[in-house]
């Protein structure tokens, strides 16, 4: 007993002292350029993967966007991974679809007409959903977009507005305008909830009639819209403003399950969204966030990779609200970040589902590591952040340099 206590004081002060475990290193990839090219290490990985979560650490950095698009490249190519999911509107990302599947041919119309954020206005995004067209362009078996989210729905009251009138119906769809993060007030949240269960119930009645009208998959889809609607008035309905962050973690997992439902066992997809709502973690408040629901639903099918960087600029939201520019030129020493900045070649994959399956390891990573804070929409409040990386996440992939995303159509 003596000996194990002492044993635990050695290691655990190891662990106080430095977050790095060298043994880690033999489980890490070291990589150059960020090319479709450079991912051959994911190969031995995603035989049985049929959702891989990709978490970017901050919003505003181009190359997580760039990293995106060439990882989408690769599980496309090379695994068969046909939809790729983002952290965005479900009827947002519907006019994204229509654009990579040619039937609308303006992206910056798309964007300011149907967008709710700023992070997708960028060259890097634009790169992205041309790359998807194109690739649609040359391939029978085509890549779908979707976004998961339901904070602004006045996208799928418009995809809604869509369908009816191609299914020859008069009926009027009405409310929506606002997003959840707004004020509103007791009759507005009444009004819609009367209008998403007098819409559910058009559909009900008239399913027959509509499918006949367009097609099995159409009135699906559309309906799905009607339920994103439904999610949306839940939000709006609760009293604490984390409670509709809890809700907004939730209908992201119900989302993406309708989504691979929707098309079938043996579809794969590509979820990007932060790191907060990849990670298998109960990190968003007091419900699971979307990376534990889905690790819940899918198990080891599901493998999720966040990310970490070194140095570089990104943009963020200040803690005022006021859109700025940030700088990361230091590490803060013996941190997780440090630690693998020191694997890096100079950039790294580290395989930490691999990793613990070694005991020592496995210990090393259950416990919290402090690592340099990304950002969401906003920078945060200090320069490190502590959480159980090493038990919400799959692997790890740590860029050393890093910049800021592009504005695309600045003028």
């Amino acid at each position: 007993m003596k000996q194990t206590l002492t044993v635990f004081i050695v290691l655990f002060s190891i662990y106080c002292s430095s977050q790095c475990n060298e043994q880690l290193k033999k489980s890490s990839t070291g990589f150059n350029q960020l090319t479709s090219a450079s991912f051959s290490f994911l190969d031995d990985l995603l035989s049985d993967v049929r959702i891989l979560g990709y978490g970017e650490d901050t919003h505003g950095t181009s190359e997580f966007t760039v990293l995106a698009k060439e990882l989408m490249e690769y599980v496309a190519e090379n695994h068969g991974f046909k939809i790729l999911i983002i952290e965005t509107g479900f009827g947002e990302g519907a006019y994204l679809n229509d654009y990579i599947q040619g039937k609308s041919p303006d992206l910056r119309s798309i964007l300011e007409a149907h967008n709710s954020t700023w992070r997708y206005r960028t060259t890097e995004f634009y790169d992205l959903m041309n790359w998807l067209r194109d690739y649609n362009r040359q391939n029978a078996e085509n890549i779908s977009i979707y976004g998961c989210e339901m904070q602004y729905v006045i996208s799928d009251v418009n995809k809604i507005k869509e369908y009816l009138d191609r299914v020859g119906s008069d009926y009027e769809v009405t409310g929506f305008e606002k997003h959840l993060w707004q004020e509103i007030s007791d009759d507005e949240r009444m009004a819609y909830f009367t209008s998403y269960f007098k819409l559910k119930r058009l559909f009900m009645d008239n399913q027959v009639d509509f499918v006949k009208n367009s097609s099995q998959k159409a009135f699906e889809l559309a309906l799905q819209h009607v339920e994103v609607l439904g999610q949306f008035s839940t939000a709006i309905n609760q009293n604490l403003e984390q409670r509709k962050h809890d809700f907004r973690d939730i209908y992201m997992g119900a989302n993406i399950k309708w989504i691979m439902e929707y098309h079938g066992n043996s579809s794969r997809s590509l979820y990007w969204a932060h790191n907060s709502h990849v990670g298998d973690w109960v990190n968003n408040g007091i419900v699971d966030v979307a990376g534990h629901q889905l690790r819940k639903m899918y198990g080891q099918s599901y493998f999720n990779i966040a990310t970490d960087f070194g140095f570089g600029e990104y943009v963020a939201f200040s803690r005022d609200w006021k859109m700025e520019v940030h700088k990361r030129d230091k590490i803060v020493a013996g941190t997780f970040t440090e630690c693998l900045r020191s694997f890096g070649s100079p950039n790294t994959f580290v395989n930490l589902r691999q990793a613990k399956e070694n005991e020592s390891l496995h210990y090393y990573l259950s416990l919290p590591l402090t690592s340099m804070s990304g950002a969401g929409a906003q920078v945060r409040n200090s320069d490190t952040e502590t959480g159980s990386i090493g038990k919400a996440f799959d692997a790890i992939l740590y860029l050393d340099q890093t910049t800021k995303i592009n504005w695309a159509d600045k003028d």
